[in-house]
């Protein structure tokens, strides 16, 4: 995610909406510090860690396309899906479905 993303907005009430259900952890591509805690501030924060891609070479490593992207990720590590763009809440509870049967 990032501060200056607006599909990002979008997505944080969907996230803040599971954020009880699920371990969730961002991950702000180039972004800075003031940036991110004014963003959470704001919005309110559903991340359980954040952490900062200052130069975007983590969405590098992981072959993202463009923020916002979500991976769901099992308890073993292994990503069960990747879902490019913004989380809707029927997007969300698809993937959940998709990957807990």
């Amino acid at each position: 995610f990032a501060s200056w993303c607006a599909p990002c907005r979008i997505e944080h009430e969907v996230l803040k909406k599971y954020n009880n259900q699920a371990i969730i952890i961002g991950v702000a591509y180039k972004d800075s510090k003031e940036n991110i805690r004014n963003f959470l501030k704001e919005l309110g924060n559903p991340y359980d860690l954040v952490m900062l891609d200052k130069k975007g070479r983590a969405a590098i490593d992981l072959g993202v396309y463009g923020v916002p992207e979500t991976y769901f990720i099992d308890d073993s590590g292994k990503i069960r899906y990747r879902q490019v763009g913004p989380l809707t809440v029927e997007k969300f509870e698809n993937i959940m479905y998709l990957i807990n049967n």
